[in-house]
This record gives C-alpha cells, sequence and structure tokens, in this order.
C-alpha cells in the first residue's frame, strides 16, 4: 500500500527541499532542534493622525504617487494563517505550491490590493549616504549623534535605520496651520517613511525605519518616478523565501498584502467580513476589509486548521480572478501597470533581486496554463545581504537586472480558459510529481482513505458489495470526481460501455475538521448540512 511519501518524486524542481520547513514538519527536527512552529510576524500599523491627515500633507503623498496607501487600512494580521502559506511557499519557483497547483502574489496583486504603483524605475539606490545630514535636509530634524563608547544599538540612527519613536516625536504635532510649503513636504516624507516601512519594507525589527527611501523624494513629487510595488514585492519575495527555511522564526515584508490575497483567492478560510451599511471610502481593493467586522464562523489564528483547510482545497474553493468583477470600479492608479503585470522580469530593491514568474500562474489572468519551464531561481542571488556592502554601487552591481526591468521584453500570453483543470491534465500530471505533496502527516490522511477506496474499485466488479459500499462512501465525502467518466458510468448502471476502472481524475478533497458543500470548514461536533444537488 502506498504510505504517501510526501514528495517530490521527481526533484528537478523542488532543489532545497532538505532546507525547506517542509522537511522537518513531516521527518521531525534534528536532535536539539525544535519543530517549526507559528512564525512572528512583523507588522507595524500606520499612525496616522487621529484627527486625520492634514489636506495640505495629503496631496504631496499623492504627488508622489503613494495616495493608495492612505486607503489601506489597519487590520490585524493573523500569523497562522501567514506561517501556513509560508509552509508552502518555493524558493526555487517564488510560488505558493497548492493541491491544485502553483499560485502566487504578482505584480497585479500588488496594484490591485494596495495601490501601489508597479510601473517606473526600480528602487535602487545609494547605501552609504550620510543619513544625518540627508534628514536634516528633507525632514528638518537631525537624528542626535551616538554617545562615545555607547553600544550601536541604542543610537538613535544606526546606519540607514531610525529608530521610530524618536522620529514620532519630532512630528508628534499637527501641522501648524501657517505651516510654510517646505514644512508641508517635511511632515508628507515623515508619513510616507512611516507608511514604506511599516506596510511595504517592514523588516525583523519592529522599532527601527529605513531612511534609504529619502533619496528618491527630493524634491518629493520623484517618488511618482519609481515602482514602488515591483521594490515591495521583491522585499516580499526574500522574506518569503527566508522564512521557508527549516530555523526561521519570523518574517517582515507585506505581510497585509498576503494576507488579503488570501482572503480573495480562498473565501472559505476568510473570516466572514460584514460592513456597515455606509458606502466603502474610494481606494485599492485592501479598502473594502476596511471598519468590517469579523464573526467566529471560522477558525482563524489556529495553524492546524489552516493547515488542513489548504491542504484539502477543492477546485471550487479557489478563486483564480478574484478581481474581474471588482476591477472596474477601483482607482485608475490600482490599473495603470496592467500591461506589465504578466512581465518575466526581475524585481530589484537596492541589493535584493529577486525573479516574477506569472507564467507558472496563468490561470490566475484567466489563461491555460501548460507545464512551465524551469525557473529555479539563483541561490547566488538569494544569499547577497547589505552586510559588509554598503559602499556597492548596486546600480552598476545589477545593470544587468537594472536592463531587463527596463525592457519588459518578455511579457507571458496563452489562450484563454476558464472552467476547472481537470486531475489527468498534463500540467495536473506533472505538478503532481514535481511538487511536495503534503506539510505534515495529518494533513495526508485523507488522501490515504479517498484512495485506497479508489484502489479497491479497481480490484473489484461493478455491481458488486464492496464495489456499491466504496462508491456509496466516496459519494457521501463528495470524492466521486476523482473517478474517470467510465467508472461514473458504470456506477450509474448506464448502458454505455466502460473502457477501464480505477483510473483518477477530478479534483480532492481532504479532512479538516467537517466540510459542507458550501465549502465553509466546521467544528467536528456540528452536524453537516448538505444542500440538495441540482
Amino acid at each position: 500500500m502506498d504510505k504517501h511519501p510526501a514528495g517530490p518524486r521527481d526533484c528537478t524542481v523542488l532543489t532545497r527541499q532538505a532546507e525547506h520547513r517542509s522537511s522537518w514538519l513531516w521527518d521531525g527536527p534534528p536532535t536539539g532542534q525544535a519543530w517549526p512552529g507559528v512564525l512572528t510576524c512583523r507588522h507595524r500599523f500606520s499612525c496616522m493622525p487621529e484627527v486625520g491627515l492634514d489636506p495640505r500633507a495629503a496631496a504631496y503623498i499623492t504627488d508622489a504617487g503613494l495616495g493608495g496607501l492612505l486607503h489601506v487600512p489597519n487590520i490585524e494580521i493573523d500569523h497562522a494563517l501567514i506561517t501556513a502559506l509560508v509552509e508552502r511557499w518555493r524558493p526555487e519557483t517564488h510560488s505558493f505550491h497548492l493541491p491544485h497547483g502553483e499560485m502566487t502574489i504578482t505584480l497585479q496583486d500588488m496594484e490591485v490590493i494596495m495601490g501601489v504603483p508597479v510601473e517606473g524605475l526600480p528602487v535602487v539606490g545609494k547605501t552609504n549616504m550620510e543619513w544625518g545630514n540627508l534628514c536634516h535636509e528633507l525632514l528638518g530634524h537631525k537624528p542626535p549623534d551616538k554617545e562615545p563608547h555607547a553600544n550601536e544599538n541604542t543610537a538613535m540612527l544606526c546606519g540607514a535605520r531610525l529608530k521610530l519613536s524618536w522620529l514620532k516625536t519630532m512630528f508628534h504635532d499637527p501641522l501648524p496651520a501657517d505651516a510654510t510649503d517646505l514644512q508641508v513636504q517635511q511632515y508628507a516624507r515623515y508619513y510616507i517613511l512611516e507608511m514604506l516601512g511599516g506596510m511595504l519594507f517592514m523588516d525583523k525589527s519592529g522599532e527601527r525605519i529605513s531612511v534609504m527611501y529619502l533619496q528618491f523624494l527630493n524634491p518629493i513629487s520623484n517618488g511618482k518616478k519609481y515602482s514602488w510595488g515591483s521594490a515591495a514585492l521583491s522585499w516580499l519575495y526574500r522574506h518569503l523565501c527566508k522564512a521557508s527555511e527549516t530555523t526561521a522564526k519570523q518574517i517582515g515584508g507585506a505581510l497585509l498584502l498576503v494576507q488579503i490575497w488570501a482572503y480573495a483567492r480562498f473565501p472559505h478560510i476568510c473570516p466572514m467580513m460584514r460592513h456597515p451599511h455606509q458606502a466603502l471610502p474610494p481606494g485599492p481593493l485592501a479598502v473594502r476589509w476596511k471598519v468590517a467586522t469579523c464573526t467566529t464562523e471560522h477558525a482563524t489564528h489556529v495553524l492546524s486548521a489552516y493547515r488542513m483547510s489548504l491542504a484539502s482545497l477543492r477546485p471550487n474553493q479557489i478563486v483564480w480572478e478574484p478581481y474581474k468583477s471588482v476591477i472596474g470600479s477601483l482607482p485608475s492608479y490600482c490599473t495603470a501597470g496592467q500591461h506589465i503585470w504578466r512581465s518575466t522580469v526581475p524585481l530589484l530593491h537596492f541589493w535584493v533581486v529577486e525573479g516574477h514568474h506569472p507564467e507558472r500562474v496563468l490561470r490566475q489572468f484567466g489563461m491555460k496554463q501548460g507545464v512551465p519551464v524551469d525557473v529555479n531561481t539563483s541561490t547566488d542571488l538569494h544569499n547577497i545581504t547589505l552586510q559588509g556592502k554598503h559602499d556597492k554601487d548596486w546600480a552598476v552591481e545589477h545593470a544587468s537586472h537594472i536592463a531587463k526591468w527596463a525592457a519588459h521584453a518578455e511579457v507571458v500570453n496563452a489562450p484563454i480558459f476558464e472552467g476547472e483543470m481537470g486531475f489527468d491534465d498534463e500540467y495536473m500530471k506533472w505538478f503532481r510529481r514535481i511538487t511536495r505533496r503534503f506539510i505534515t502527516k495529518e494533513t495526508s490522511y485523507w488522501d490515504t482513505l479517498v484512495e485506497s477506496h479508489l484502489r479497491i474499485l479497481a480490484m473489484c466488479e461493478p455491481g458488486s458489495a464492496i464495489h456499491t459500499e466504496c462508491m456509496s462512501a466516496l459519494e457521501a465525502v463528495e470524492e466521486l470526481s476523482r473517478l474517470n467518466l467510465d467508472n461514473a458510468r458504470v456506477a450509474s448502471n448506464t448502458s454505455e460501455p466502460a473502457a477501464g476502472r480505477g483510473q483518477l481524475v477530478g479534483g480532492r478533497r481532504g479532512h479538516g475538521g467537517r466540510q459542507s458543500g458550501d465549502g465553509k470548514v466546521r467544528p467536528d461536533k456540528e452536524p453537516v448540512r448538505r444542500r440538495k444537488r441540482e
């Protein structure tokens, strides 16, 4: 009997499985190491003035191309959901490996959900400037010098990383009514730094913020020349890759984007969102979660529940194109870069270079997905850090990648695809061979039972008592879709001949608590009310 090896059977794609946290989750950690648990998600709520942002500063932020971020709501990050997704993130392909294929967060998701521009110059600049002087010039305040012999961590300014508490103190008072234009711009730059550091470029330190981005805001209108979205996606990819390693304990990056991306594509794991009666304010897609209340109809913040929900995904529980019905109502800045959404390009953020591979997730663009070419993202690029390299000229170092970004020469295309991909599609057969099928042993139990029933069906005659019992069991748990068409005809006692028995097609379903016909996970003790089949 097949004991369900976790995979992959073909190791040519997932070449770094030994370093991936799913290895320890399946086999157990080495002696002396702890089991991978819930990651600490580094996220910081935006600290806009309680009375609302001064419209004079808001106008400059909009002029910098970052007005969309002003509308992104503060939402509590679900650490368990982020962890469950990280367990399925693969650094080799920059995608989540799920039961029905690869999915990923693309330039489209960044622009639509967060309202951040994706078209423009790459965010690649200097990393060795006189940061204190730059703060004084563009913020109007210079951080105090480090005291002699003081610990580096106690300094207000450590490299380009400034203590946020000090900066907040400098801008604690509201913008004066008679403020000069220079003061207004200084306040606007402060709010931009706070939004960039808290929502897009969060690192593993919760108390500091990078002032490197100031160099792109002099004058402040220069900000609209840059692709902040691609830089943020590069930074997020890097954090997802690092967090997928066996010993990782925390993660940064645009985690709010990851969470809303999951809500939009997997509604059955999303908390029920009930909006008040008033109309939502204009803004990017994230605004639909503004002032919404969450019910308790789904187990949130529970890692084991999310693992089971993702393992048991059925085809009809995935929304491949969640923006189709709403994209026309979004502000124009949410679609301004749509001509490059499907670009296969390097994404750059100073020293970080990560590949954007929409060709692996064409169903997210309504296109037919074929077997993609091997990408196996560069380990050399993954290993580049800023440590000891502050004096490098990154524009020269990454010149070839910058040129590829500027060209956008490869925009992938494919035939339009509608419906659900079959179990026996060439892509799915390839994917099951190269992917990591299971994250934990617990998430493999349902498949063990279902596939055992399918193998028994292949060994017995249609109409026999055993055959009937197996068919009834598969129907009861909504797994008949795994049978091929000829078997389905035999089971229905039609007059058409059967070509064979036991071949698997269709979708799959896992067992996580109990799951009703509407796709909602319910507690084990709650009775499942099935909808009548039409």
